[in-house]
């Protein structure tokens, strides 16, 4: 790849990464507002995402700022893979405990 596309995948990151970072806070959110009882264990598991993804968006956008950025912006496109994950099986627990 060259050093434009690894820009680009940086941006989607970076873009990403901060789009489900506000995901989980209006998640969050709504847990409190509805007063769910699930809410204790998803808000928590939710809090900690939010600073995965927050990570996520610092690393791509340093990798952004830098010239040679492919560790630092492999170690972004993890986390925010591993964000998704977790959002994924808070997404399945909400399922199965509200249904």
């Amino acid at each position: 790849m060259n050093n434009r596309q690894n820009k680009t995948i940086a941006e989607h990151i970076f873009n990403g990464a901060t789009t489900m970072a506000g995901v989980c806070v209006t998640i969050i959110a709504l847990f409190r507002v509805m007063k769910m009882g699930i809410s204790t264990y998803a808000d928590e598991v939710l809090a900690a995402d939010t600073c995965i993804f927050i990570a996520a968006a610092m690393l791509a956008y340093m990798a952004l700022r830098r010239e040679k950025y492919s560790t630092i912006e492999n170690i972004a496109d993890i986390l925010f893979f591993l964000g998704m994950g977790i959002m994924m099986v808070v997404g399945i627990l909400i399922v199965y405990s509200t249904y």
